[in-house]
């Protein structure tokens, strides 16, 4: 077995985590890390697991910055592993982390978020190698539980499976003549068209700001949704980026981002305005990028996040269940603590942070 801490072929990269997850996890993608790198400026480590000479598990983890100059390591969406490969997991987790604990002295921890659907033998495992539940920076950064809709899948059998509320309020959007535009960046666009893709990321990032206060949730700053739309939206990559806007006589009433990578399309952000909700914009939305993923041939459209615990999610769990998918609940956040005395030094900060406001 060899461990390659530098792995740089993308085309089999991305071949393999397309393969080995469900929906293949654009997050774990060669692209994906590369924008980390290159556009937000965050380092990243790639490793891969040769066993036999087969590619049998890769990582893509990003350096990420703590307070006092420290910094932890976050995978998500990884390890990712050849399917019917568990014999290997064992022997193949102590070498990983044996390199780990030898290499990455400098940083706090290593975050990990597993692909796996969380079951209590593999959870119980990862215990056993030394990794617990996040007791710092606890909330998710991607979502542990969504829901998946079926692309394989007709139209009208996606409909029908549909609550029938749901299904009503699409027909009520059409009906109100609320239209769906769908807009990438393409690379070296004339003025005009580069102008008006600016326009439309601002219009996002407004409803996004209207979003927030209404949910009360939070929001990335506005340029990195810039950055996302013109790093992934122009179509050269294995990940593509389309943005969406429901508009009711040129006035955009709701809008989402949704990034395509192997069998997968998934719906990363979306935001809407306070005006035209009862026109049901965001129902049409999901339908049209659905129906627009599935006449490109991919097989999943994931909705990226439902909660049955957190009351403010309350409103959007509720709108994503009335598609009617298939419900998972992922492993979630799991850390492997590498400086103890530092990780309970920021555990001790966010305690203290509890106490005095």
């Amino acid at each position: 077995m060899e461990i390659i801490t530098d792995y740089q072929n993308r085309e089999e990269w991305d071949k393999f985590v397309a393969e080995n997850t469900q929906p293949s996890s654009f997050l774990q993608s060669f692209a994906w890390g590369e924008f980390n790198e290159k556009i937000l400026g965050n380092p990243v480590i790639r490793w891969a697991v040769i066993d036999q000479g087969v590619l049998s598990a890769v990582f893509q983890a990003i350096i990420k910055k703590l307070p006092f100059n420290k910094t932890y390591v976050y995978c998500p969406r990884g390890l990712v592993w050849r399917q019917n490969c568990a014999d290997c997991w064992a022997l193949a987790y102590g070498e990983i982390l044996k390199k780990i604990r030898a290499g990455w002295t400098g940083h706090i921890f290593l975050r990990a978020s597993p692909p796996d659907e969380d079951k209590e033998d593999i959870t119980g495992f990862i215990r056993q190698l030394g990794f617990r539940k996040p007791k710092i920076l606890s909330h998710g950064q991607e979502p542990a539980e969504t829901v998946l809709i079926n692309l394989e899948k007709s139209e009208e059998e996606l409909l029908a499976s549909m609550q029938q509320k749901t299904r009503y309020n699409i027909r009520l959007a059409e009906k109100k003549e609320v239209e769906v535009k769908c807009q990438m960046s393409p690379p070296e666009a004339d003025p005009p068209l580069a102008e008006n893709i600016k326009n439309q990321i601002n219009t996002f990032y407004k409803l996004a700001e209207e979003t927030a206060k209404r949910n009360k949730i939070k929001i990335y700053q506005d340029d990195y949704y810039k950055k996302l739309v013109e790093y992934f939206g122009q179509g050269d990559k294995n990940i593509k980026l389309k943005l969406y806007l429901a508009q009711k006589k040129e006035k955009t009433l709701a809008a989402i981002m949704v990034i395509y990578f192997g069998n997968g399309a998934t719906y990363l952000h979306g935001a809407s305005s306070n005006d035209g909700r009862e026109l049901m914009p965001n129902y049409l939305l999901q339908w049209q990028a659905m129906r627009e993923a599935k006449k490109e041939g991919y097989k999943i459209y994931d909705l990226w996040g439902v909660s049955g615990e957190n009351k403010t999610w309350a409103g959007i769990t509720r709108f994503k269940r009335g598609f009617d998918g298939r419900e998972i609940k992922f492993m979630g956040s799991w850390d492997y603590v590498l400086n103890k005395k530092w990780y309970n030094i920021f555990r001790l900060l966010k305690i203290i942070k509890k106490i005095i406001p």
